[in-house]
């Protein structure tokens, strides 16, 4: 039994440690473009949008912000900021009293994205987002929507992240509407946060990649396949 536990803990080390060829991520944005900073804030009530076009990295060249806020009681703010210094991070910031929603659209500043293969021929398969800090509970949602010419359908994804969460990675598949999208040929990419008042949220990359890894399960299936022969 020691033996062949003592086996899979090798197997799984050799496992982590040899090189394996994945599928490269595809980077919707990592907001660390030098430079180019950019904010869109809102006191009290109203909205706000601010686009900067130009940027490496970025899909689409551009991208836009809008933050939304209702009547605050304290005349409060709500803002968008992408930091650019590295690694690079985009923020949701509500003073108190305010509730604060952000939206960041990647569509080639309205011109549309041109029919963007987000699978990379199949090898992409979860929309991935890094967040650096939460303190609040996190609105966050997803919208991608393909081409007009093949249709012009959006899929959506939407949850609720408790505070301290660090990583998203969910399957395109279970979008709600995926199977009326093709993820192939896709023109906009909307990405919404929302906060509570007194929330502060920053994220530092959003991309769509492989199937996280599995290891872990494996080294925990075959534990158990070992107890289970031993009890037979």
């Amino acid at each position: 039994m020691k033996k062949t536990i003592a086996a899979l803990v090798v197997l799984a080390t050799l496992g982590m440690l040899a090189p394996t060829v994945h599928a490269a991520p595809f980077t919707i944005d990592h907001f660390a473009q030098p430079n180019t900073g950019q904010a869109v804030s809102v006191t009290d009530t109203g909205s706000a949008f601010n686009t900067t076009t130009g940027l490496a990295g970025v899909v689409g060249g551009s991208r836009t912000l809008q933050v939304d806020v209702t009547a605050s009681a304290y005349g409060q703010s709500s803002s968008l900021i992408v930091t650019p210094a590295a690694p690079g991070a985009l923020s949701l910031s509500n003073d108190s009293g305010q509730n604060g929603v952000g939206t960041i659209t990647w569509d080639a500043n309205g011109a549309g994205l041109g029919g963007v293969d987000l699978t990379d021929g199949g090898n992409l398969s979860h929309l991935q987002a890094t967040i650096l800090a939460s303190d609040l509970d996190l609105g966050f949602r997803v919208d991608i929507t393909e081409t007009a010419a093949t249709g012009g359908s959006t899929a959506f994804w939407s949850t609720n992240l408790g505070p301290g969460v660090s990583f998203v990675s969910q399957p395109l598949a279970s979008f709600t509407n995926a199977g009326a999208v093709d993820f192939t040929k896709v023109d906009k990419i909307v990405l919404t946060l929302s906060g509570p008042p007194a929330q502060d949220a920053t994220l530092d990359l959003v991309e769509v990649a492989p199937e996280p890894a599995t290891l872990g399960l494996l080294v925990l299936g075959g534990l158990a396949l070992v107890r289970r022969r031993r009890s037979a």
